[in-house]
């Protein structure tokens, strides 16, 4: 009977330590939002914006929850303290005071036109702009065009190739990516060396305590993914 109540008690001192090491091996858990960007940002697992976040969360040692809203919304929910921080953050696009971590993007603006044609040399040039999308002040207050606005990349298009805009603005990548889709490519130009405008991307979160700790530790992360050519090899076309 006593070695039966000591094996008892033994099975019972090992399954508190299991337990308790479980336990501590829990994963910390993080919310980010973010919303919709062709290509960068398909859905909550498609994306290489979304491939960084969650491979940096992984390497940071965090259990990440990964949202996404209209950008709007987004930002609303992560101001009212819903997440921890939100991505692609620009400072265009961001009212409030962040810890941010390095850059991990640089996004740059291009103008498309359709070839042979100059916009300069237009009367009343009209510059489609995507809904949504943030642009810099340079864009648009440019006073060589009137901006207006489309609810795509692809409407934008539409509306250059029947000279209702004479002007295009946009991420060069999803600019493609719209431009193969509607099977014009080969008839819009623009100078990829020559970006009209460019803004730092990175990763925001929220101003206090643990999202200062967060920002550091997914800073770190992010530096690891540049040395290791995890970055190159998620963004090759940024290593022109």
């Amino acid at each position: 009977m006593y070695k039966r109540v000591i094996s008892t008690f033994i099975i019972f001192l090992i399954s508190l330590t299991s337990f308790a090491e479980v336990k501590s091996e829990a994963k910390e858990k993080v919310t980010l939002y973010t919303f919709l960007i062709p290509r960068y940002v398909e859905s909550k697992e498609k994306g290489e914006f979304i491939v960084l976040a969650k491979k940096l969360a992984e390497l940071a040692g965090f259990d990440l929850t990964i949202e996404v809203f209209p950008a709007k919304r987004a930002l609303q929910k992560f101001s009212e303290g819903s997440a921890d921080g939100y991505f692609p953050a620009l400072d265009t696009l961001n009212p409030f005071s962040v810890y941010k971590t390095s850059d991990f993007y640089i996004k740059e603006d291009f103008v498309f036109q359709m070839k042979g044609k100059n916009y300069l040399t237009h009367k009343s040039p009209k510059a489609c702009l995507t809904s949504g999308y943030p642009y810099t002040k340079s864009v648009l207050e440019n006073k060589k065009w009137e901006v207006i606005y489309a609810k795509s990349d692809e409407k934008c298009l539409e509306l250059l190739s029947i000279d209702r805009a004479q002007v295009f603005v946009g991420e060069e990548y999803t600019a493609i990516a719209a431009l193969k889709s509607l099977k014009v490519i080969d008839s819009v130009a623009y100078d990829r060396f020559r970006p009209i405008s460019t803004q730092n991307v990175y990763f925001a979160f929220s101003e206090n305590k643990r999202g200062k700790i967060l920002s550091q530790k997914f800073d770190q992360a992010l530096k690891k993914l540049v040395m290791n050519g995890f970055y190159d090899s998620l963004f090759p076309e940024k290593q022109r």
